[in-house]
């Protein structure tokens, strides 16, 4: 079986080395230097009720600028706020202790003033990169206000973002003395719990990075079968297989449970498959329903939208499996059924559980204990988008919740490629190592299309990541499972499985694609099969042109032994550096003293020429990985054995 080349772009990241705030910034506008030594994790002194001599503690003002500020007893809350006075033709800066941040959260700040006499003090919002250089800054000009009132600037921290702060700032062009008190400063980020035990740690996000330099982090596209593995055979089958539906490994058989919108008799058929290597299927004659007078087929319900789960600690035999589908006609709406073996389907007397759409995907949560679904809603604005239900018996849901939909950037993208706008058709979740991947399928709405087909587009899958199913981070939105060209098997549309394989050292992905977009009558599809490393949907990567080091934020070493997921280039190599909570290097821990790892394993063992991994045992450490040519997908801590 031929597989299409991986390619791969990067997902530009922050390429800059974390570096105390020491140094100031270049002369830039509105009082952009001079930020304070350290990042700190909330906003101290936020009153100003704490005196460093006749300044408020952790605040700076700026020695080159005038000096023109009070600590005063006139205060909205506590005992102390701070007098403002912006002379003529001279500026004044106070700015806060800088708090840590990370690109992409959206960062808020805000505070209390009051007016004296003339202008009040501007409010600025600033973002700082790791050389303690101001990127950006947001901020307000507040109208005068005799009574306390409150200001506010919201923004999205940009790219190579480590830190925020707010300034108090009388511009030289401006004169009036104001009073401020109780700032606020909600850095739209948590640092990560330390105690990450022998939980792998992923790059699907930056989280747990807290610097880099020549270093980027990659979304992965699959690699794909050339042509389909499954294809319409059977005239129950018409001219479309799919995958609206799931593949699992059930005692070592690989079953599929697929999808074929049957057009003589205008009906979708839920169908099923099995493969002994998930290459090779058959479509096994199950005795179970009749289609034109035979029971000759492998056809096991007229559900529609149908996922899968095998649930082995049921107590219950005849529940063993279960499926969430859609019923079209006088019951409309999102079905349950359950089966002891998966071929036998019983429908619940709760049906329907939700009128909803006509997509849905499920699965049973580890992290959780929930059956989850992610099914399609009617949206307030008609444009298809995602939400969430659970339920613990699998009968009673909770009431859908949105918590995936097109955004700006999407519908700027769809209307410059010439379409009207973005929607997301469905999405399966998967959890995967404590945390959840997403695989969206972006339906770019171009038009009403043919008579009965609801609209016209391509369908585009995509790769979100979220560690609590609400929020997700989808930085990188090239299609992970690409179309291919006009004419192909794969060119409309893509839909995958409710459902990952996890088989050795692989992903594996099942999907179904049509030849045609959404609006279009004519099209035909089949299934094909998407595959990735273990852990591979993202990486830390380096050119090999020149060598680079990504820096983990701290956590608490345990286990005998570290193991990475590392794929270097025919000259690469990586080494581990580990530091202490301080950020130095411990003894026989060093750059210089950690052997090079070379080749492309999913297990690497580090190694040091002194060290030894269990010694670091409940330590607060971090790992500096030194990268030259190849990618680091993951890396793990653990017992040996």
């Amino acid at each position: 079986m031929s597989l299409r080349a991986l390619r791969r772009r990067p997902v530009v990241a922050a390429l800059a080395l974390i570096l105390p705030f020491l140094v100031p910034a270049a002369a830039q506008q509105a009082a952009a230097e001079n930020v304070a030594p350290e990042p700190v994790a909330a906003l101290p002194n936020p009153s100003f009720e704490e005196l460093d001599g006749d300044r408020p503690a952790q605040w700076i003002l700026d020695e080159t600028r005038a000096q023109t500020l009070a600590v005063v007893d006139t205060a909205r809350t506590g005992e102390r706020a701070v007098e403002i006075t912006n002379p003529s033709g001279q500026a004044i800066a106070l700015r806060s202790t800088p708090v840590t941040t990370r690109p992409g959260a959206t960062v808020t700040g805000s505070v209390w003033y009051r007016s004296v006499s003339g202008a009040a003090a501007w409010f600025y919002l600033e973002f700082w990169n790791a050389a303690g250089t101001r990127i950006t800054e947001r901020h307000v000009a507040p109208a005068p206000a005799a009574d306390w009132t409150q200001t506010t600037v919201s923004a999205t921290a940009p790219n190579g973002t480590v830190a925020a702060t707010v300034l108090l700032y009388g511009s030289s062009t401006t004169t009036g003395v104001s009073l401020a008190d109780d700032a606020a400063l909600d850095p739209g980020y948590a640092p990560p719990d330390p105690g990450i035990g022998t939980q792998v740690q992923l790059f699907h996000d930056l989280d747990r990075v807290a610097s880099m330099d020549q270093v980027g982090r990659v979304v992965h596209e699959a690699e794909t079968t050339e042509q389909p593995l499954i294809t319409p055979t059977e005239p129950w089958e018409s001219d479309n297989v799919y995958v609206y539906g799931t593949a699992i490994v059930d005692d070592g058989v690989h079953k599929l449970w697929y999808h074929a919108y049957n057009r003589e008799i205008g009906d979708y058929f839920t169908l099923y498959a099995t493969s002994p290597d998930g290459r090779t299927w058959t479509k096994p004659s199950l005795g179970l329903v009749e289609y034109d007078g035979s029971t000759d087929n492998n056809i096991v319900g007229t559900m529609h939208s149908p996922t899968v789960i095998k649930d082995a600690a049921d107590p219950d035999p005849d529940r063993r499996y279960k499926m969430l589908a859609f019923e079209y006609g006088p019951e409309r709406g999102y079905t349950v059924y359950f089966s002891p073996d998966g071929l036998r389907w019983t429908p619940c007397d709760c049906n329907p559980v939700d009128d909803g759409a006509d997509v849905a995907n499920m699965f049973h949560d580890p992290n959780t204990g929930l059956y989850t679904v992610t099914w399609k809603q009617p949206h307030t604005d008609g444009r298809r988008a995602v939400f969430l239900s659970t339920s613990t018996d699998f009968e009673t849901w909770t009431e859908p919740e949105l918590i995936f939909e097109a955004d700006e950037r999407d519908q700027q993208q769809a209307v410059g490629n010439g379409l009207e706008n973005a929607q997301v058709y469905g999405m399966p979740v998967v959890p995967y190592e404590g945390r959840y991947v997403g695989f969206p399928w972006m339906y770019s709405y171009a038009g009403a299309g043919e008579a009965g087909t609801a609209g016209d587009g391509p369908i585009d899958v995509q790769l979100a990541f979220s560690d609590d199913l609400r929020a997700w981070q989808r930085d990188d939105r090239r299609p992970v499972i690409p179309r291919g060209v006009p004419g192909s098997w794969d060119y409309g549309m893509v839909f995958t499985s409710s459902a990952l394989i996890e088989s050795g050292d692989e992903l594996l992905l099942y999907y179904g694609a049509w030849n045609g977009w959404h609006g279009t009558t004519d099209r035909q599809a089949a299934v094909g099969l998407a595959r990735w490393r273990r852990d591979g949907f993202a990486s830390l990567v380096n050119g090999g042109d020149r060598p680079g080091t990504a820096t983990t934020t701290p956590f608490v070493a345990t286990g005998d032994e570290l193991r990475l997921n590392a794929a270097l280039d025919k000259r690469g190599s990586l080494r581990v550096e580990v530091l202490d909570e301080n950020g130095v290097p411990i003894p026989g821990f060093g750059a210089g003293q950690a052997r090079p790892i070379i080749g492309d394993r999913v297990d690497h063992l580090a190694r040091w020429r002194v060290g030894v991994w269990a010694d670091l045992e409940g330590r607060t450490v971090s790992l500096r990985f030194h990268l030259d040519g190849g990618d680091l997908y993951s890396y793990r801590q653990q017992d040996a054995g």
